[in-house]
């Protein structure tokens, strides 16, 4: 975790796995912005906070962050944790597999593989597993995207790009999704050059075709090309979903969700959320890449 310049004072990046804040969190960062800056945090577009206007006592500002549970495990991974799931992970009726669990052996893997803190920041992962409320149009490095073929449910990929507008490379099964994206990363590094930040600059060298094959040879997945996986497109979503009450798949539970006017909140407004999910929630809330929050898991 570090704090970088700006014109309005330094800027901390906190960074959410899956967009998720605890209530206690919620308030711990506040508190830090009351304190240590002026007061504006900002929802970001990847579902994570910043504090703006940071001045003085950057140690100080970290340290209470940090104590509340919101830093790495491995200092020298922050700034690869850049993995991207649907808000309604876990919660979504039209899921096809739980994210969180393999969303937590990925985000596991990037902290502890001293050989993916060589990633550039800017190198990003996202993992859709069929939610209806997902944004699909960001490009990432590594994109993963579930689909249903013959009543399997099986983690298609592609690379360089996004699941709404580009068609899977091929697919693996669930189980496997750690495996073949430890595997992507290691090619990836093996492969490219110190300037090759992004797969898109490796992808300009070395073609699809190859990556696949030496990704066959290396990772050990069944890694499937099926013509009915290489032609599936990703349905598309209805884009305003993220407001208002969405329903979960547990029953008697909704997930609410409110716009953040411009992507920023000061330290009452998240403060009065944090315990409005504590009292009203689960004690949590999830941050959306559309700058907005969600209180899941609200009694019907």
């Amino acid at each position: 975790m570090r704090i970088v310049p700006a014109l309005d004072g330094g800027i901390c990046r906190i960074k959410l796995a899956g967009g998720v804040i605890s209530s206690a969190q919620a308030m711990a960062v506040a508190e830090a912005a009351r304190t240590y800056a002026q007061g504006v945090i900002e929802a970001t577009n990847r579902a994570n906070l910043q504090i703006r206007g940071i001045v003085g006592d950057h140690d100080g500002l970290i340290g209470a962050l940090m104590a509340a549970g919101l830093g790495p495990a491995n200092p020298a991974s922050d700034d690869v944790r850049n993995l991207m799931l649907s808000p309604t992970a876990g919660l979504d009726p039209q899921m096809l597999f739980d994210a969180r669990p393999l969303a937590a052996q990925i985000l596991d893997a990037l902290e502890h593989h001293p050989r993916f803190h060589e990633l550039s920041p800017k190198f990003a992962l996202s993992l859709d597993a069929g939610e209806a409320l997902v944004m699909l149009e960001h490009p990432h490095d590594v994109w993963l995207s579930a689909l249903k073929l013959d009543d399997e449910v099986l983690l298609a990929f592609g690379l360089a790009g996004c699941p709404a507008h580009d068609r899977p490379l091929a697919a693996v099964p669930v189980a496997e999704g750690k495996t073949l994206v430890v595997a992507l990363l290691e090619l990836f590094l093996d492969l490219g050059r110190p300037e090759h930040t992004r797969m898109r600059h490796l992808l300009a060298e070395v073609s699809t075709a190859d990556m696949l094959r030496e990704l066959s040879t290396r990772s050990g997945c069944t890694v499937r090309t099926d013509k009915a996986i290489t032609d599936w497109q990703r349905p598309a979503i209805q884009g305003t979903r993220h407001i208002g009450v969405y329903p979960q798949a547990q029953p008697n539970q909704v997930a609410v969700g409110a716009a953040v006017p411009l992507g920023r909140l000061d330290a009452a407004m998240l403060s009065s959320v944090a315990q409005l999910a504590a009292d009203q929630g689960d004690g949590t809330l999830r941050l959306t890449p559309w700058q907005s929050l969600l209180l899941p898991n609200v009694p019907v």
